[in-house]
């Protein structure tokens, strides 16, 4: 059993019908996969054939409240043993074969180098500019949009707790989480995209991404025909339709105003 890494695919109940396709798609492109694996659910528990499944049930015993997206994953991080871990979320379905030896590379870079803090394994997530590194399978991401992303990546454990705070969901932890790590000269590092993106050789590559709103991404259903998935019942939660650009972002600025002070501390990094 690998003791370095563990996988955590965060999801949450709600999400239940994305777990059996996630992990079909996951064994399937990940072959012998033998590493970890924690499912950070809120009570219920989950197995799949062959993996080594564990669910944090973050819930469990818990208050008389529903906990916060960042609660949950700070439970679930503080029941890994693991130095380093790989994060995925349930709506990540896997379109291709993964490249697991590279992964495992980076793994062991990261072990030997404490001083990297994160690796990206997507073209997702931070757009650049990125800045030259001593290997150049990898790059720098500097202190730009998206330094802190929620995307398929290796995270130094004890690092992306540092950037929780309990009161923020996921957008929020990505946009204030990267105003907090603009004032930490930490090294993060991503995938160098000349070398491998979504269109050339992907390290891990997934439609981006599986549940947009509570509802399935619109190329969902062919993926899920194509590998055979055909227990969904996609009428429950209806196919997303992409708005426009600008419409998206008045709607994430105007919930991110809701809590004006929240909102001010959170884009001084504080």
């Amino acid at each position: 059993m690998n003791n370095k890494v563990t996988i955590l695919v965060n999801t949450s109940d709600g999400f239940e019908d994305c777990w059996n396709p996630f992990f079909k798609l996951l064994s399937k492109y990940w072959k012998n996969c033998n590493l970890p694996i924690l499912i950070n659910t809120e009570f219920k528990t989950f197995e799949y054939q062959n993996l080594n499944i564990t669910a944090s049930e973050a819930h469990k015993g818990a208050l008389d409240r529903r906990l916060t997206w960042s609660e949950c994953l700070i439970n679930a991080l503080h029941k890994i043993e693991s130095p380093l871990v790989i994060y995925m979320q349930e709506d990540y379905f896997i379109e291709q074969e993964i490249n697991s030896e590279l992964i495992m590379e980076f793994v062991d870079l990261m072990i030997k180098d404490e001083e990297i803090k994160y690796i990206g394994l997507t073209d997702f997530g931070s757009k650049g500019p990125f800045g030259s590194y001593k290997d150049n399978r990898l790059v720098v991401v500097g202190n730009n949009r998206y330094r802190i992303s929620t995307q398929a990546g290796i995270w130094r454990k004890e690092t992306l707790l540092s950037y929780l705070r309990a009161e923020e969901n996921g957008w929020m932890f990505e946009i204030f989480g990267t105003q907090r790590a603009k004032k930490r000269n930490e090294l993060f590092l991503t995938a160098n995209r000349s070398l491998y993106s979504k269109s050339n050789h992907p390290i891990i590559t997934y439609i981006h991404t599986g549940i947009i709103k509570g509802q399935w991404h619109e190329k969902i259903p062919s993926l899920f025909k194509k590998e055979g998935i055909d227990s969904i019942d996609f009428s429950i939660r209806g196919l997303y339709k992409p708005k426009p650009f600008l419409i998206r972002k008045i709607e994430t600025a105007s919930k991110l105003l809701k809590n004006p002070g929240r909102f001010i501390t959170g884009m001084l990094g504080k």
